[in-house]
């Protein structure tokens, strides 16, 4: 055997259980072995060692064989040999009956070895007649499901015409019920030279045949099968009744056509699968400066198609070879006339039912194509420019920051010089919203998580904050705002978070949070800080300090609600501000 065997042995003396061991590796028989002796260790040994095969003694102290055999039985697919020091020949019929696979007496262990491998041997072969059993019902079901399920009518007769079993459809077809066909002669629907057709020679084939009076056709595959020695006519069909009609009524409204095909108001073409015209109107002729005796039957659409776009449209046709339904619909293409005219043309190409032909309807589109050019070139000129006056209010906004520092700096006063720097700070919050919209590809929205980033890390440089000392933590959502809300959104927490780094840790430590999450309705920012709190004597309903005054006044301009807690946590709920005209 190729692989180890695993024993699950069942027996309470070990001496007992050593023997049979001994016996089967005598015999040259490789395993691996686990002994037990209770129910506990019997089923965890089911479940956990995953035995092939059990050899098991018939009583125990606290357990027995036969318990241990019902288990098995109940959950698992295991040979089961009982392996017992005295049994009956009554007690051992019974126990084969109920399961067990064979028994061997403890003084005739010689025996044990052919009882083990035949043991296997019988298991393995009812695994195998278990998967055959299984694959064969699957089958059975899958055929029985697809005959139900089928929308075609299925006959299955005799070679003598019995009708042996139909499906739905098929009694569907023939307005009556599975009971009242199956047992009669399916001559009584068709015509006799049908009939004859089928049955002559019992052999497939390729057919119609019309049933009864009611002038309905079922276009038929016919198909002998030999099943069980006897031979059985197998007859697959579609309703065609529908079909031909509409095929009869195409026939007569030929002319209609005709005239709808020269008169649809746009170049029309029928094409073959090898892209030659079969067919075109006249307003492809008056276009393409051929005459139509020139063009159908002899030249490719592709001859009219601009070399920028021949390649694409030889693919399509390859591509609708394979799989008509991949290529698309809609397609715009550029085509050359016989004097070298080009134009633009919206191509609608559809595949002509039962055929290998399309027809191409094309639209011509040049005036548009050349609007839609004017247009896009506009508005890259005005996306340029809009980028260019982003950038120069960066620049001058800078500038001025600059000439804020420069001035802070020639005097003495520290309350002016912290003055300076706040509105230094407050222009720098402005100026970065244009410079983060100016490196932007949506130039009219602004990333709040990367400009809050960049706006806490210039603070905190300006501040000389040290970064091992407070530490600023950024919660917030993939938020795009526009400029009208972004900018007080930016002042809102430079006011706040300066004001923090400036009064809420004496001793150089702490933590500053800023969220804003995004609640369906709009938007909720939270600025706070674990430093030393909000004064007690600070007005927190009125007008308060200069920053508070600020923030509030940047709150009405986004039509937001401020709520503020001690020890200091801001709370500003808004949406987003619509664009307002300036003049």
């Amino acid at each position: 055997m190729s692989e180890k065997l695993k024993v699950l042995i069942l027996e309470d003396v070990p001496l007992d259980a050593e023997l049979v061991i001994r016996e089967l590796q005598r015999d040259g028989i490789e395993f691996e072995h686990l002994t037990v002796d209770s129910e506990d260790s019997f089923r965890r040994a089911l479940e956990e060692f995953s035995p092939d095969i059990i050899l098991a003694d018939h009583a125990l102290p606290s357990f027995d064989g036969v318990s241990a055999l019902r288990i098995v039985r109940e959950n698992y697919d295991i040979p089961f040999i009982f392996v017992s020091g005295k049994i009956g020949e009554e007690f051992a019929v019974d126990m084969l009956k109920a399961g067990a696979t064979d028994y061997v007496l403890k003084n005739n262990l010689s025996k044990l070895p052919l009882a083990f491998r035949r043991a296997l041997q019988e298991a393995e072969e009812e695994r195998k007649i278990k998967k055959a059993r299984k694959a064969l019902e699957e089958s059975e079901r899958k055929y029985r499901a697809l005959f139900e399920k089928s929308g075609n009518p299925i006959f299955i007769c005799s070679t003598d015409g019995i009708i042996l079993d139909v499906n739905p459809a098929a009694a569907g077809f023939l307005k009556s019920f599975r009971e009242d066909i199956i047992g009669r002669n399916i001559r009584e629907w068709i015509h006799e030279e049908d009939a004859d057709r089928i049955f002559r020679d019992g052999e497939g084939g390729h057919l119609k045949f019309r049933v009864g009076l009611r002038g309905r056709t079922l276009d038929t595959s016919v198909t002998a099968v030999e099943l069980d020695h006897e031979k059985l006519i197998y007859i697959m069909g579609k309703d065609v009744t529908a079909q031909k009609r509409i095929e009869k009524e195409l026939k007569s409204s030929k002319e209609e056509y005709r005239v709808i095909f020269e008169n649809t108001g746009t170049l029309t073409v029928i094409c073959g699968s090898d892209m030659v015209i079969e067919l075109a109107n006249s307003a492809f002729e008056e276009f393409s400066g051929y005459s139509k005796g020139e063009i159908q039957g002899y030249m490719k659409f592709t001859d009219f198609v601009d070399a920028s776009d021949a390649a694409r449209i030889e693919a399509y046709y390859r591509l609708k070879a394979i799989n008509p339904d991949a290529i698309p619909h809609n397609f715009e293409v550029v085509l050359r006339n016989r004097q070298g005219e080009e134009r633009n043309f919206f191509a609608t190409s559809v595949v002509i039912p039962g055929s290998e032909r399309c027809l191409i309807s094309l639209m011509d589109i040049t005036h548009r194509k050349s609007v839609e050019k004017r247009l896009r070139r506009s508005l890259r000129e005005k996306e340029l420019l809009l980028r260019e006056v982003h950038h120069r209010v960066k620049n001058n906004l800078q500038i001025i920051s600059t000439l804020l520092m420069l001035q802070a700096s020639t005097t003495g006063d520290k309350r002016l010089r912290d003055l300076y720097r706040d509105s230094q700070h407050r222009i720098d919050a402005i100026s970065l919203i244009h410079e983060k919209l100016y490196e932007s590809k949506d130039l009219s929205r602004v990333n709040l998580r990367d400009y809050i980033k960049t706006l806490l890390s210039d603070l905190l440089d300006s501040y000389g904050a040290d970064s091992n000392g407070i530490d600023v933590r950024v919660k917030v959502d993939d938020v795009r705002l526009n400029i009208e809300t972004a900018i007080p959104c930016g002042l809102i927490i430079n006011e706040l978070v300066s004001n923090s780094l400036k009064y809420a840790f004496p001793d150089g430590k702490g933590e500053i949070t800023v969220e804003v999450h995004s609640t369906g309705e709009g938007y909720e920012m939270t600025v706070s800080d674990n430093g030393v709190g909000l004064p007690e004597d600070l007005d927190l309903e009125g007008s308060g300090t200069l920053g508070l005054r600020i923030v509030r006044n940047l709150v009405e301009q986004i039509d937001g609600e401020l709520e503020i807690e001690r020890p200091a946590r801001f709370t500003i709920k808004f949406t987003e501000v619509e664009y307002r005209r300036r003049f």
